[in-house]
């Protein structure tokens, strides 16, 4: 035990500690051979003693042959295989996918824990009902009879539009589409999932500037990218397993890495460039990027010409944003967005990547209007290595989108109008006048 400091040294009871008293003593070379003698003839003796008690240890073998089925693991988009071992119907263990193309064997810490979702000692197994402050188990069948009871209950006093809807994107497609399908059935457009919050500004920005609010290309197609931007994305820390595909790229391609972020972050660790700029200001930080490149010639004119409408409107706004300019609002030199435009410029084609940190601002839909503009000038689009490929946050997070978890549309984006309502009653084998009662109003 320590005691208090005295002129920089710490004082403590070693005079009367064993080390103390053996310090103290003075061992001769006879001595320290007899010691040591008696202490390996006491070793050996105990070896003996022990040796006669000691069995072989038996492996042993849980009950039930396990048996492996391919799942998918639900932290993030990328969307990892994952090789479960189940034995009598309980997740006992887990594998990366060895021969997945999209997490190429690997794991990240949160995918390795995935089978806590359906096997941890905190998941709730059962229905369980509150009842004077404490919460009891009840059966399957009670459960579902109280709730739908309670709900019909609801409807009939509150209407059909009482109710609100909550989807997910950890949902399949199989879930998703049945979930639309059930609050339709209730009468009701009152549903909505995760998409609604977090890339919303993509799907409305990137439909409005080519027609489909989707990442354009894949995981894997990032291993023919000669050049890679991220803006708006810490794929290192939210998308472990994608920036293998990122690496790679750089490896085999020697595909220089720009990352713009105001942070420092593990990605920008890997980057050949760095940018830090100004929180809010992409579009300045992208428009300042395309100035260079329409000043000095290196847009794809010919991609342009054949495949862009409305670039010239584009220009125009362009120009407005001199070296001079963009440094004043995003805080980034010009002669640092000028070596990143040419960067880009000649490592075609280039892929660019965003997520959350680029959707969720006020100018969301702007911030990703831009990013595609960039893309088109430099005729990175519809062709491999190229594309906007957006990390969403959760492995379904488009699926659910597709199958419209959603207030505004109808599975395949239909919209709600009459004729939307009518081609799914067809889908449906139902009565359109029927499904068109059960809501309080419907278009059409």
């Amino acid at each position: 035990m320590l005691r208090k400091k005295a002129s920089g040294v710490a004082n403590g009871p070693l005079s009367s500690s064993f080390i103390g008293k053996t310090a103290e003593k003075v061992v001769d070379r006879r001595a320290f051979l007899r010691g040591s003698g008696l202490a390996i003839g006491g070793i050996a003796a105990a070896s003996a003693l022990v040796g006669t008690n000691v069995k072989p240890a038996q492996a042993v073998t849980a009950g039930g042959a396990a048996e492996i089925k391919k799942t998918v693991c639900t932290h993030c988009s990328v969307g990892c295989t994952v090789m479960a071992e189940v034995q009598n119907g309980v997740w006992t263990g887990q594998e990366p996918g060895w021969d997945s193309p999209i997490n190429l064997g690997a794991h990240c810490a949160k995918g390795a824990s995935v089978r806590e979702t359906a096997s941890g000692e905190r998941r709730l197994k059962y229905p369980m009902k509150l009842v004077g402050g404490k919460w009891t188990r009840m059966s399957w069948d009670d459960a579902i009879n109280e709730i739908g009871d309670k709900m019909l209950d609801i409807r009939g006093k509150s209407g059909p539009d009482s109710v609100y809807w909550l989807g997910s994107a950890k949902h399949n497609n199989e879930q998703a589409y049945l979930f639309r399908k059930l609050y339709a059935y209730w009468g009701s457009n009152n549903g909505d999932h995760q998409a609604r919050i977090c890339h919303s500004t993509t799907v409305a920005g990137v439909a409005n500037t080519w027609g489909y609010g989707a990442m354009t290309n894949s995981y894997n197609d990032i291993h023919n990218s000669r050049a890679i931007f991220v803006i708006g994305g810490n794929p290192a820390e939210a998308h472990p397993v994608s920036l293998m595909h990122l690496m790679k790229a750089k490896e085999q391609n020697n595909a220089p890495l720009i990352v713009c972020d105001p942070r420092f972050t593990r990605t920008a660790a890997h980057a050949d460039e760095y940018v830090r700029f100004r929180p809010g200001t992409d579009v300045g930080l992208i428009w300042g990027i395309m100035w260079h490149i329409f000043e000095n010639g290196w847009e794809d004119k010919e991609f342009i010409r054949q495949r862009v409408y409305g670039m010239e409107d584009v220009l125009e706004e362009v120009k407005k944003w001199t070296p001079e300019e963009t440094e004043r609002v995003t805080g980034v030199p010009g002669s640092q967005l000028k070596r990143v435009a040419q960067t880009m410029a000649n490592n075609r084609p280039g892929t660019f990547i965003w997520c959350m940190g680029g959707t969720q601002h006020t100018n969301g839909n702007n911030n990703t209007r831009a990013y595609c503009a960039l893309q088109l000038a430099l005729g990175n689009m519809g062709t491999a290595g190229g594309g906007a490929n957006i990390f969403r946050g959760h492995d379904n997070v488009q699926g659910a989108t597709d199958f419209c978890v959603l207030s505004h549309s109808l599975p395949g984006y239909y919209g709600l109008s009459a004729g939307a309502w009518k081609h799914w009653s067809r889908v449906w084998n139902e009565d359109y006048e029927w499904l068109k009662g059960r809501f309080d109003s419907i278009k059409g």
